[in-house]
């Protein structure tokens, strides 16, 4: 429960954040040079549109590895990647934030703990990353029947992935082996 406040409280921030910045509205994110960002992730234009379901959009879309914080409030840019482990037999809810630039928060029961991805980590987590297709997965995998497994939830470019252990697509399991060993650190 305490995840699901902490993901809307983190994406309520986010968009906020996106309200605010109107000054940057139709420019594109993509690096000098054009092409793609770092370890091969595409550029995204941060032009919206709807869902197909006729919802509201997710909002500008940005390269995920670039990093623009320019006050104090975190926005979309500021972070690669989220991920959230709940469940197993201790009953952990524990959050890792990775920045671009490596830097991370870890959030557990026993408190927060601040550091820096070493080069060669963040850049096989960018490959990890930009070598699965979140825009294929479904949303929630939840067809796990594991007694106290955990639930993983992974937030990134803008797509929020949920899977229970013993239902987690196999193009996902380098991702969330690589974030389940950074929790660690």
């Amino acid at each position: 429960m305490k995840s699901r406040i902490f993901v809307a409280a983190l994406l309520t921030l986010t968009l906020a954040a996106c309200s605010d910045d109107t000054g940057s509205a139709g420019q594109s994110a993509s690096p000098a040079g054009g092409g793609s960002g770092p370890a091969g992730a595409p550029s995204v234009s941060s032009a919206t549109s709807g869902s197909a379901a006729g919802g509201p959009s997710a909002g500008p879309q940005t390269d995920p590895s670039s990093s623009a914080n320019t006050g104090g409030n975190v926005t979309a840019t500021d972070t690669l990647v989220t991920f959230n482990r709940t469940g197993g037999l201790a009953g952990v809810n524990d959050t890792l934030v990775v920045r671009p630039d490596g830097s991370y928060t870890i959030q557990t029961k026993q408190g927060s703990k601040n550091g820096t991805l070493s080069a060669g980590e963040l850049a096989a987590l960018k490959t990890a990353l930009s070598s699965t297709d979140f825009n294929k997965m479904p949303s929630v995998n939840d067809n796990g029947a594991v007694a106290d497994g955990y639930t993983y939830t992974i937030t990134y470019s803008g797509r929020q992935i949920t899977a229970k252990d013993g239902a987690i697509p196999p193009a996902l399991q380098p991702v969330i082996s690589a974030l389940g060993a950074f929790l660690s650190k």
